[in-house]
């Protein structure tokens, strides 16, 4: 059986702004207040889209969440009609509306983690939506993520979970913590979990190693296929508040900085005498040292949040990179790339996307997708009408054109006006993508 990988990028949302919301997240910090344009960040994410279908990669959308979310502004005491909260929020807590209003759930990396059942197995794809407790903007989406993910895969051949249970020690923040290593039939798998460890880092850790362990068991993996490593902590201290900020993998390649994990080196030997001796191929750990790209580097760039993709329906084993344009004209990223290219394994191209609106956030071209592994009759399971095509690519461009404004300050959040904008916006959507689950509740 062969399994491959269905890309779905978030749509990003007419409410995207610059709150600095983001515990740990350096480059949100770094533009919170700053003007933002939502137009702009939506036509990147599609332009990367287009992109990655040009390609021939599967590709298919995921929603963005109807916002703001007037039940997080009451369950915070802001009460009468919705023109009130919005604006006794603006004057008393404009950091709470901007959580309400956050389009945060455009990184969809986070949505949840997503695994394939491996031979012996239930032959399912398993879904755990993740609880990010770790933020309070973020800790409003489980609810809408399960709810999109049921109706999206309610074929038998999936399994859409509860998130975990919301409490710190089980915080879980998606598959941005969690990577597939497989041969290139994409059958015979490998997962391997990121957590992180409070050791003294000025940034909390945002994934635990219970909530990976407590994922893995509720998804079947097999424990001699199953891997929990720990982050550096000085990758945490850097502002690697993700794993996927330091590593990233694909079929038979794993790509990762020098300090993306602790005291990793042994349990990555086993994996790679494993994966060598179940495939007959060789496990290409491509690791980029500290000296010649620091974490610093790693993180102004997001280089290794790019996406590692097989480009169609090409099976010769060549992989390419999606890389963000921060990556081209940086010195010591584009040398770390040109290595890459020039050293013997399957990475034999690179492409460059802007997602300049997004990585002002923290989040480059890996945060935009949740990965999905399935085989072909699953495909056919999938609604058509969230399958990248030319045509649904002009509807959302002409959507967003319709709806979206070119520039977003904290200040205009508290402009009552902007929620009726984009509740008709949510609707509309509704019906290009075909989804009840995401019909804003017009009596808020």
């Amino acid at each position: 059986m062969t399994i491959s990988e269905i890309n779905f990028d978030g749509i990003v949302g007419p409410t995207h702004h610059f709150g600095g919301l983001g515990i740990g997240n350096l480059a949100s910090h770094r533009h919170a207040g700053e003007v933002a344009n939502p137009r702009a960040a939506a036509l990147q994410g599609l332009d990367k889209m287009a992109t990655l279908a040009r390609l021939g990669c599967r590709q298919a959308v995921l929603p963005p969440q109807p916002r703001p979310d007037m039940g997080l502004l009451r369950v915070c005491g802001f009460e009468g009609t919705p023109a009130e909260i919005i604006g006794r929020a603006s004057q008393a807590a404009p950091s709470l509306l901007s959580a309400a209003y956050s389009a945060s759930s455009m990184w969809a990396a986070n949505a949840a983690t997503v695994t394939r059942s491996n031979r012996g197995g239930d032959r399912r794809t398993h879904f755990s939506p993740a609880n990010l407790v770790s933020s309070l903007h973020r800790s409003i989406e489980p609810h809408w993520t399960t709810a999109v993910l049921r109706e999206i895969f309610a074929d038998d051949s999936f399994c859409v979970h509860d998130p975990l249970p919301p409490a710190t020690p089980l915080r879980d923040e998606g598959a941005a913590n969690h990577m597939r290593l497989s041969d290139p039939s994409g059958d015979d798998s490998w997962d391997l979990f990121v957590y992180g460890e409070a050791q003294g880092t000025r940034f909390p850790p945002r994934q635990a190693e219970a909530a990976c362990q407590a994922i893995a068991r509720r998804h079947h993996l097999p424990p001699q296929r199953t891997l929990f490593l720990q982050q550096h902590p000085a990758a945490i201290e850097a502002g690697a508040f993700h794993n996927d900020v330091v590593a990233t993998s694909c079929e038979n390649v794993l790509l990762y900085h020098q300090l993306a994990f602790e005291d990793a080196e042994s349990a990555l030997d086993q994996l790679a005498a494993d994966f060598q001796k179940s495939t007959g191929g060789p496990l290409y750990r491509i690791e980029i040292a500290a000296n010649d790209f620091s974490l610093a580097d790693a993180i102004d760039t997001y280089l290794f949040n790019s996406q590692i993709v097989r480009a169609g329906d090409d099976r010769d084993g060549s992989l390419r990179l999606i890389c963000p344009l921060a990556c081209q004209g940086h010195p010591r990223a584009r040398a770390a790339i040109d290595k890459i290219l020039a050293d013997p394994n399957p990475i034999t191209a690179v492409e460059f996307v802007d997602l300049r609106e997004s990585m002002n956030n923290g989040g480059g071209p890996a945060c935009l997708r949740l990965r999905v592994p399935i085989d072909d009759g699953q495909l056919e399971k999938i609604p058509a009408s969230l399958i990248w095509s030319p045509q649904l690519d002009d509807n959302l461009r002409a959507w967003v054109i319709s709806h979206y404004p070119t520039k977003l300050t904290l200040d205009d959040l508290g402009d009552f006006d902007r929620i009726e904008q984009t509740q008709q916006a949510m609707r509309e959507l509704s019906s290009i993508l075909d989804l009840q689950s995401i019909r804003p509740d017009v009596s808020f």
